[in-house]
């Protein structure tokens, strides 16, 4: 049996992300194929259908484990196939697409096409895979080939990473300054894989693994980020700082002078040691009282 001929097109392929991980099981991100087809002769190609196989199982050679996700291509229809259709299919675990232009018999020459295969479920072993790509292509169109051209492009899916601490980072708040009793809404940049908890006032508040937390402050406050990284967990911090306009104080002392340039309202009882001095009216709406309880009137001197 004679070997296929080669493709009259040039096949490249790139994964997002890059480089390509092989999936750990938790929370791993959404990943996409780019095939990259280009006309790399001087004739134009005419092209009726491509089909690109990707190798599926739990084998360090499979590339994806289970048959799922979706295609899409400008001025093309990328969709899923089945064995037993008419289009020929190698034998094994393979997820199928194949690749149909809208316009019967394209010619594919200086423009080129992209293809991408998005939400693929990639398998969990490292190990290069093998996709298989099978072309129906001429350079004459009243002299198809009896059976499609074949190639293969070899993809690498590496091991997950060990999380950097500094893969999390940009702790910070919506707004730097708010009035007291108006929300603060903190966002950070960090993996999905990670468990996070805010901290601040004395409390924590764990938020998993969302990278966003609300609350409302009546005072300056400083929020603390933690999240651990490694085997065995190393904790980790990010700190950011929302300032308050109008702070509301539990108490206040003052050891020095306190100048107030406005008004002063007191709601409460005012116990003063020493004098007090007024360069505008003083207005009470009850009595001030000497040592004794006494109410004072006329001018204080």
């Amino acid at each position: 049996m004679s070997e296929p001929d080669a493709p009259l097109l040039d096949y490249a392929i790139i994964s997002e992300p890059f480089p390509l991980y092989a999936t750990t099981g938790t929370d791993d991100p959404a990943t996409a194929l780019h095939l990259v087809v280009s006309n790399g002769g001087g004739e134009t190609v005419y092209c009726r259908e491509i089909v690109f196989s990707l190798p599926e199982g739990d084998l360090a050679q499979s590339l994806v484990e289970a048959d799922a996700g979706d295609g899409q291509a400008p001025d093309w229809t990328v969709a899923r196939i089945e064995p037993g259709t008419q289009t020929i299919l190698p034998p094994g675990d393979y997820a199928h697409f194949v690749a149909t232009p809208n316009k019967a018999d394209a010619p594919v020459d200086v423009s080129g096409i992209t293809i991408t295969l998005a939400n693929l479920k990639i398998s969990s072993r490292p190990g290069t895979s093998r996709i298989e790509i099978r072309e129906v292509a001429t350079k004459d169109t009243n002299k198809w080939p009896e059976s499609p051209r074949f190639t293969k492009l070899a993809l690498t899916k590496f091991p997950a990473p060990k999380i950097p601490a500094m893969a999390v980072s940009d702790f910070r708040a919506g707004n730097a300054e708010v009035m007291a009793g108006y929300p603060v809404t903190l966002k950070w940049n960090g993996p999905s894989t990670l468990d996070y908890t805010v901290l601040y006032d004395g409390a924590s508040y764990p938020v998993g693994k969302n990278h966003v937390y609300s609350t409302t402050i009546d005072r300056d406050t400083t929020f603390q980020l933690s999240y651990e990284t490694g085997d065995p967990k190393t904790p980790h911090y990010l700190t950011t700082t929302v300032t308050v306009k109008n702070p509301k104080l539990a108490g206040l002392e003052v050891d020095g002078k306190a100048t107030v340039v406005g008004t002063l309202e007191i709601r409460g009882d005012a116990d003063v040691t020493g004098t007090v001095k007024a360069t505008e009216d003083i207005t009470t709406k009850q009595h001030f009282l000497d040592p004794k309880g006494t109410p004072l009137r006329g001018e204080l001197k």
